[in-house]
């Protein structure tokens, strides 16, 4: 990968991990699996709302922001790529000075629909290539695993006939009400093709997202060609992670935290947090931010990065995306980040319950014993309705 302006690195040194950082940006750079250096802490773009998602993406860039997360089911890939346009005509950065992830949907599982899903991906950023490319989740739900589903064919819960012009959309719903699912399909067959886009030049590094302890190894193992780059998954301060975090060290997979901030307030949360109240207000927090002068945000995300745990956070305000990029002016002591310990409650607030209903499904046990499944909700991840 070339790395235009992110050269000229100075080392430096931390308790969790060992990490370069680029004067230019000032954020860690961790050598992935492949080879590749990933800024430690990138831009997100969950739940960004259409209209707004472009001059969020512009502002994190000018901020200094030089890695994007994105996903097709997001349905605002377009507007990034409108934004990254721009950047690139205007100067204000060159495609190798960023590094860009984008996502496999849930409905594209099969083989014969990996590379529609990419293509379409790279259609809509307006680039030739990613440098990562992640299994969005191990479960094959929703989808009936008959045709490619993108974000032209609706990016929404949807009768599965019932897309953009009558095709099938990203979040397929059966007779009954229930999101469809593909049980003939499983992970192991959809890794091999991403190697092979690799081989391609088509995506950079390769990763997985939302898989549980067991279904990372099970991927360590079945790669043939490319490594495990990557594992996103939910992480904060409510849920540390701790073991997973510490067996993807082990195994030279860079955890990648999404949500790091705790999220509670979305549409995807069924249960309280044990404290009754989201990461951001915790009073912990708020003492220990009061403490060092930061913000609580900055809390969460400094200790994350101590922790040698990438990152991707997401706003859309101007002044809280340049908080959250404010995190390496400080340091956290060691008996503060012992402290957090202490609110370590393992509260996941994206558990996806009605996609359950699939042998790949990750957190089963974290359902409760007596669940039943739900019918499909009439707003997709990222909030979108038909």
């Amino acid at each position: 990968l070339p790395r235009g302006k992110l050269c000229n690195m100075a080392t430096i040194h931390s308790d969790a991990l060992k990490t370069e950082k680029c004067p230019r940006t000032g954020v860690p750079l961790i050598t992935l699996a492949s080879g590749h250096k990933m800024p430690q802490v990138a831009f997100g773009t969950w739940k960004s709302s259409p209209g707004v998602t472009g001059t969020a993406v512009t502002a994190a860039i000018k901020t200094g922001f030089s890695a994007l997360d994105c996903a097709n089911d997001y349905n605002n890939e377009n507007e990034v790529g409108a934004a990254l346009e721009s950047a690139f005509k205007d100067g204000l950065v060159k495609r190798e000075d960023l590094f860009i992830q984008a996502k496999l949907w849930n409905s594209n599982h099969r083989p014969e629909h990996v590379r529609l899903d990419l293509q379409a991906t790279l259609d809509d950023l307006k680039i030739d290539y990613l440098d990562s490319f992640v299994i969005h989740w191990p479960q094959a739900v929703p989808s009936t695993g008959k045709s490619a589903t993108l974000r032209k064919t609706g990016a929404f819960p949807a009768h599965y006939t019932k897309g953009i012009d009558g095709k099938e959309p990203m979040f397929p719903i059966d007779d009954n009400g229930y999101f469809c699912s593909d049980k003939e399909s499983h992970y192991i067959e959809t890794w091999h093709v991403l190697e092979d886009l690799v081989d391609e030049g088509l995506v950079k590094s390769i990763g997985i997202s939302n898989f549980n302890k067991r279904q990372v190894d099970e991927v360590l193992k079945a790669a043939k060609k490319h490594p495990v780059s990557l594992l996103q998954n939910e992480c904060h301060p409510y849920l540390q992670q701790k073991d997973l975090v510490d067996f993807c060290r082990v195994n030279k997979v860079v955890f990648q935290a999404f949500s790091p901030l705790g999220s509670g307030d979305t549409h995807l949360a069924v249960h309280d947090s044990p404290t009754g109240t989201i990461p951001l207000k915790d009073p912990f927090l708020a003492e220990v931010a009061k403490k060092y002068g930061k913000s609580p945000a900055q809390m969460m995300l400094r200790w994350n990065v101590q922790r040698g745990v990438a990152l991707v956070c997401k706003s859309v305000t101007p002044s809280r995306i340049a908080e959250n990029f404010n995190i390496f002016d400080f340091e956290i002591s060691a008996d503060d980040m012992a402290a957090f310990g202490n609110i370590n409650y393992g509260w996941r607030h994206l558990l996806w319950r009605e996609a359950s209903d699939h042998p790949d499904y990750p957190f089963k046990d974290e359902l409760p014993h007596d669940y039943v499944l739900e019918k499909a909700p009439v707003e997709s991840s990222s909030g979108t309705k038909n």
